[in-house]
């Protein structure tokens, strides 16, 4: 009996559930309905179509993609990462400028005499002459040198000619000939009767066959000694003519005469200068580089790297020369902010017109002060070669190189 009564009021509840759903469905106004429905009728304002293109169905394609994919392409894809190429930044300039570098000499010599003597005058250059390398400068006298060569070269022809004598060669291998034709005619004689030659002719024909061969010895011995005598003469022939190109001052290389100290008719000895020259067609230029500070470098940021020289002549007038420094010291000086180290640079002197005088002077005068302006920029990178960049490799990609290499 209970249980119908429970029953029977959950029966009622369902009902008055139901019963209020109904009643909210049919107080909200007439449901729109599926166009594509077949048979289904709609008001005009429900059937009118929408201006906007017709959404696709994002479930449907995103299956239709990811079964493409898992059934044709994944088995199929090579993928390679992809290579990219950055371009190198281009370097910074760095300029060092170096304040009162001094313009020195490194062609610059005293002309010592090579050998002791009076000097024959005149002198072939003066003061101020410009000269070559290896030209004659001065004469110191030579009579004697000469005389000695002469001689020399007199002995030597004549043992060079007593060395190439053949005669008394000759003579031997004849007195030879002749020995031993006798020697064997006793022999022979005495053979058939024995009492027709003696023993002592016999003795003395083989003597005298024996003194030939040693005649000939000797002359070939002569022969060599003459040789040997000639070379030795020779030899004194040479040290005649050095002796002699010493007493003949030469220019060590290319300059200028600036300063003559001997003059014809002095006596110089060994080693005592001459006169002076000077090479300016190329000078060295020095400065010091500071190893500490702002405005710093090291030896080895310094060697090899181009440099400009400039100057500043009368009238504030500036001249600039290019070269590159040659050397760095490696050996830094001082201490704390003043430590720094030695360089320089050789570079090729240019001669200069003065328009108003027409005097003729060179660009870079020893001794004056200059400015260094090295460029530290860092050199730039070598290009690269051209870099493939891969792309991944599908499916559809590989049939097509595979369709290509069929129709080759």
């Amino acid at each position: 009996m209970i249980k119908k009564i429970v029953l029977l009021m959950l029966l009622a509840g369902f009902v008055a559930i139901a019963s209020d759903a109904l009643s909210q469905s049919t107080s909200s106004g007439p449901a729109l309905t599926n166009p594509a429905t077949p048979g289904s009728t709609s008001s005009p304002s429900t059937s009118k179509p929408s201006p906007s293109a017709p959404a696709k169905d994002v479930s449907k394609d995103s299956t239709s993609s990811k079964t493409t994919t898992s059934g044709k392409d994944a088995a199929s894809t090579k993928t390679t990462p992809t290579s990219s190429v950055v371009a190198p930044s281009a370097p910074s300039s760095r300029m060092l400028t170096v304040e009162r570098a001094l313009i020195t000499l490194f062609k610059d010599t005293k002309v010592p005499a090579t050998e002791a003597g009076m000097l024959m005058g005149p002198h072939p250059v003066e003061e101020g002459s410009s000269v070559e390398k290896d030209e004659l400068v001065a004469q110191i006298d030579n009579r004697a040198t000469l005389a000695k060569q002469k001689i020399t070269e007199a002995e030597y022809l004549a043992e060079k000619a007593r060395s190439e004598n053949e005669a008394e060669l000759e003579v031997a291998e004849a007195a030879i000939k002749v020995s031993e034709q006798e020697y064997q005619m006793n022999l022979d004689i005495q053979r058939t009767n024995r009492a027709a030659v003696s023993e002592s002719q016999i003795r003395k024909d083989k003597f005298n066959l024996e003194k030939s061969h040693a005649q000939k010895k000797q002359a070939v011995n002569e022969k060599h000694i003459s040789a040997l005598n000639a070379n030795a003469k020779y030899a004194q022939y040479e040290a005649a003519s050095i002796e002699l190109d010493l007493r003949q001052v030469k220019a060590p290389f290319k300059g200028e005469v600036v300063e003559i100290m001997k003059k014809p008719g002095d006596w110089v000895t060994v080693g005592e200068p001459i006169m002076h020259i000077v090479g300016l067609d190329k000078v060295r230029v020095k400065g010091f580089v500071f190893a500490s500070g702002d405005d710093a470098a090291l030896p080895g940021e310094v060697i090899g790297k181009k440099v400009k020289i400039t100057v500043e002549g009368l009238g504030g007038k500036k001249s600039s020369v290019d070269g590159v420094i040659g050397f760095a010291s490696p050996y830094i000086e001082g201490v704390g902010s003043t430590r720094q180290f030695r360089v320089w640079a050789e570079v090729d002197n240019d001669k200069i017109t003065d328009p108003a005088t027409g005097q003729v002077s060179w660009k870079l005068q020893p001794g004056t002060v200059a400015t260094m302006t090295i460029d530290l920029t860092p050199t730039k990178p070598a290009a690269a070669g051209k870099t493939q960049a891969f792309k991944p490799v599908t499916g559809d990609d590989k049939a097509n190189t595979k369709k290509k290499s069929r129709e080759f």
